[in-house]
């Protein structure tokens, strides 16, 4: 019999228990029923004192008959074995419906005529001597009380087998919703639970530095699950790892990576590249190098660890680095151009005005000092030119540069 796989119907009432009240008339493996009660006392004991709340749970089979039913009041005691508690959910049958035995005339009938139709093949059967029929019905007998014994003493042995490992399931389940992981491990030691299960119920529930405790081999393995969680509590994971000092000092250069990596400290990553331990560390570091354009370091870095695809995304990270420098390149030639371009402009409308000065003094000025006016005039006009002739080579040349400059963009492959 394959104990609490069976779903039967649970009903629970006089309760104001909210977990409770919306799992009402639910069909339920007997173990969810238990995993159900631990979760939600562990969650009453948080706010409640105890003997505060009370539930009724009502068991129904399939047809809506009611298998046990009985009162209980939470929340108790962390440490409480409610398998033991509500084992008559699981042990407790419906009442059994008697069969029929009224024989109806028409099967009378029926009887009487096939005996009349076997009655020859009756009698030659009675020929054979009741010593040959006493044998051979002894040894039937016998084989059959053998074999069914021995079905029954293996169902026995797999059904009490199956009990117990539930039993040690739901205590197992009980203390870790509580938080007793210490407990935990000490209860699957107790039920010859693998090393391994133990370390990853202690990494299952952030418990790095217990689960290196109960295997220091499991240093991957726990590095493996830091990986996963975010970036805030894998600094923190690691370095309480550091704190616990049960580390070799290969295996801390290993959490120094780590860290440093989290923290984006390019100097130390580049001095320790022969220190990465695995491909997932150097796969990230390469990562973070691309980011950071350290092309160098990255290509470094995967001559240990190589990566085709990484390969791939840094050779098109410098691939496109060279060609928007190129652009960037052509982009500052062209306001160059256009900042020279409007000084040309300014110079030239200056020329236009100290010219309009000039014919002025010419026309108008009546002074003594005309001359010396007109001469001055003609000086700045002068300057004014010798600026735009030097301003107008700057702009040849930057306009050769452009030029240049966009040629490369064009060609760049």
């Amino acid at each position: 019999m394959n104990l609490g796989t069976k779903k039967s119907y649970y009903v629970f009432s006089k309760t104001d228990i909210k977990k409770f009240k919306e799992e009402n008339n639910k069909p339920l493996e007997y173990i969810d029923l238990i995993k159900l009660v631990i979760d939600t006392n562990s969650e009453l004991l948080k706010l409640y004192e105890l003997n505060t709340k009370s539930v009724e749970i009502s068991k129904f089979n399939k047809n809506d008959s009611l298998i046990h039913s009985q009162l209980l009041k939470l929340p108790l005691e962390a440490d409480t074995d409610f398998d033991k508690i509500l084992v008559n959910f699981n042990e407790t049958k419906p009442p059994k419906i008697g069969k029929a035995t009224k024989v109806d005339k028409a099967t009378k009938d029926l009887t009487v005529i096939n005996d009349k139709a076997n009655y020859i093949e009756r009698k030659d059967f009675e020929k054979i001597s009741i010593k040959k029929i006493s044998i051979i019905g002894f040894s039937l007998m016998t084989v059959f009380i053998i074999v069914i014994g021995f079905v029954l003493n293996q169902s026995i042995n797999r059904g009490n087998s199956e009990q117990e490992k539930l039993s040690q399931e739901l205590i197992i389940t009980q203390l870790e919703t509580s938080g007793k992981y210490d407990k935990v491990a000490q209860k699957m030691k107790e039920f010859d639970y693998p090393k391994k299960d133990i370390v990853n119920m202690y990494l299952e529930n952030g418990q790095f530095v217990n689960a290196l405790k109960a295997d220091k081999k499991a240093f991957t393995s726990v590095l493996d699950k830091i990986d996963t969680i975010n970036n805030k509590e894998q600094q923190e994971a690691l370095n309480e790892l550091k704190k616990a000092n049960i580390v070799s000092k290969k295996e801390s250069i290993s959490l120094d990576l780590r860290l440093a990596l989290l923290n984006k400290d390019i100097d130390f990553l580049k001095k320790n590249i022969k220190s990465v331990d695995s491909q997932a560390l150097s796969d990230r570091i390469v990562k973070l190098f691309i980011d950071e354009k350290e092309y160098a370091s990255a290509n470094e870095q995967l001559k240990f660890f190589a990566n085709k695809a990484l390969d791939k995304q840094l050779k098109q990270a410098e691939h496109d680095d060279k060609k928007q420098a190129l652009t960037n390149k052509v982009n500052d030639l062209k306001k160059a151009v256009s900042d020279t371009q409007k000084q040309l402009d300014a110079k030239n409308t200056q020329l236009s005005d100290l010219h309009k000065q000039l014919d002025d003094l010419n026309k108008n000025d009546k002074s003594p000092d005309k001359g010396k006016h007109v001469d001055d005039k003609n000086k700045e006009i002068d300057n004014a030119n010798k600026d735009k002739n030097k301003i107008s080579d700057i702009l040849k040349d930057q306009q050769g540069k452009e030029k240049e400059a966009q040629k490369a963009v064009d060609d760049f492959k």
